[in-house]
């Protein structure tokens, strides 16, 4: 059966307030993902309504991912809802597997690396692996850690929106029922789902919720506006921001020093980016599936389980474009790779009308 769009009469806070609700009745634990970030931030405030209007009076488990090359803003406003009596939040730095985007090749590397200074100290009431543990984590494998500080069937509440992305959305729309609950990256993990609440807010829906209850976001947001950047708290490494590095010197000019002296390749990227002819590394990779192969080959080398993982999503992509060609142009699928979007599965090219 074809999926219809149609609009029905509620508006998204109601909805979101109501998939809160339904997560308290399905699951044991609810755990809210906090970046430091606006649409985090208001999944807190929307979790902290539905628990007042339930009567739930013990505090709320929060969890925030330390990784590193955060802000001193978003940590201090991270830090501010940790101190609220409402909330029970577990302060993350450990090890975790990252990657740096530097002219056009993606770099691994690890945050809170004990083998290099870092950009600042860990807080002193933060989780960290004890002496001699020398695990490093990634993306799948920090969620089943995280896991293990919780009991019974556990929701993961994070504050992403389908608007944000193409990715995002096809990621929310493709089951008809509980569209907003979906498993984690690593299925060995059974007891665990990532939940979506506010998957079809609107960024104006987000800060129209902070007007109406006066709550206050954090101003790293107003200094991304003036710099002309996106509204993202994120590490400035990866892909995407990496691209505008040179606004974490207009926007936190203390942080981005800090981050040259341990990242000086960084100034390398910051100087000759908008030289790098992108086109060129198209027209080398982009024109079959075998030269996408050879950019892995020679981009995505650093880390084991990244380059595997990227050509296992290679044969994954030949494999559907052998039914459906026009779907899966090479340049197209070139791009998804070069943007790190391989770590999830890579959909369709969406054609312009």
């Amino acid at each position: 059966m074809a999926k219809v769009k149609k609009y029905i009469d509620t508006d998204v806070l109601t909805e979101g307030k109501k998939r809160i609700h339904h997560l308290f009745d399905a699951f044991d634990s609810i755990v809210v993902m906090f970046s430091g970030g606006k649409d985090s931030l208001a999944v807190i405030h929307l979790v902290k309504e539905v628990m007042d209007e339930r009567g739930i009076t013990k505090p709320m488990d929060v969890v925030f991912r330390d990784e590193e090359l955060i802000p001193d803003e978003v940590i201090h406003f991270v830090d501010k809802y940790r101190m609220e009596s409402w909330i029970n939040m577990i302060w993350f730095c450990v090890p975790l597997k990252s990657a740096k985007y530097i002219l056009g090749v993606t770099h691994s590397y690890t945050q809170w690396d004990t083998k290099r200074p870092w950009v600042r100290e860990k807080p002193e009431w933060a989780y960290s692996l004890p002496d001699g543990d020398n695990r490093e984590f990634d993306q799948y494998s920090m969620d089943a850690f995280t896991a293990k500080f919780y009991k019974g069937k556990i929701a993961f509440l994070t504050g992403i929106r389908s608007s944000e992305s193409l990715m995002r959305f096809r990621a929310s729309v493709n089951k008809l029922n509980e569209n907003y609950i979906n498993a984690v990256s690593d299925q060995s993990i059974k007891n665990v789902m990532l939940c979506k609440p506010l998957f079809d807010w609107e960024e104006n829906d987000i800060f129209k919720y902070f007007y109406d209850r006066e709550i206050q976001y954090c101003k790293i947001y107003d200094m991304q506006m003036w710099a002309g950047n996106g509204l993202r708290v994120s590490t400035p490494l990866h892909a995407e921001a990496a691209k505008r590095f040179d606004l974490v010197r207009q926007t936190t000019p203390d942080f981005y020093q800090r981050i040259i002296k341990v990242f000086p390749e960084m100034l390398v990227h910051e100087r000759y980016w908008h030289e790098l002819d992108r086109n060129a590394i198209k027209q080398k990779y982009g024109q079959s599936f075998e030269g996408i192969r050879s950019w892995i080959e020679d981009n995505l080398n650093e880390d084991e389980r990244q380059y595997e993982l990227a050509l296992k999503r290679l044969e994954t992509v030949k494999a559907s474009a052998v039914k459906y060609p026009d779907a899966y142009p090479p340049l197209y699928v070139l791009g998804a790779f070069m943007s790190g979007a391989f770590k999830r599965n890579i959909l369709p090219e969406r054609k312009k009308k």
